[in-house]
């Protein structure tokens, strides 16, 4: 099962609360973050987890992950934790990844 922690307690605290995150980014995108968490917390790994999501999910040159939420926000999440593996090149081998962080919502240009 996938972890996923916050950056700070606001973040937190909007990320758990649909009424706070429906304040912020709207009923659509506030469901879709909500759904986005539930959905990585049913994964046994994020390489399993970018599978289910395709074209919703990227990762970035510094092995960070994007996110779509809904169709005007993203998601930024980092690995957390030292617990996984690194392939030779010394990119973070995503199936050994259990433990994200999310560290910012923004809105898409």
């Amino acid at each position: 099962m996938i972890t996923i922690s916050f950056e700070d307690q606001p973040l937190h605290d909007v990320c758990v609360d649909l009424e706070r995150a429906e304040q912020l980014f709207g009923s659509v995108s506030a469901a879709a973050l909500v759904n986005f968490i539930s959905e990585a917390r049913a994964f046994e790994n994020v390489d399993e987890l970018a599978d289910f999501l395709g074209g919703d999910i990227k990762i970035l040159e510094d092995d960070s992950l994007s996110v779509a939420i809904g169709s005007d926000y993203r998601a930024a999440l980092v690995v957390a934790g030292k617990r996984f593996d690194r392939d030779a090149a010394g990119r973070v081998v995503w199936s050994s990844v259990t433990r994200l962080k999310l560290v910012q919502i923004s809105r898409l240009p």
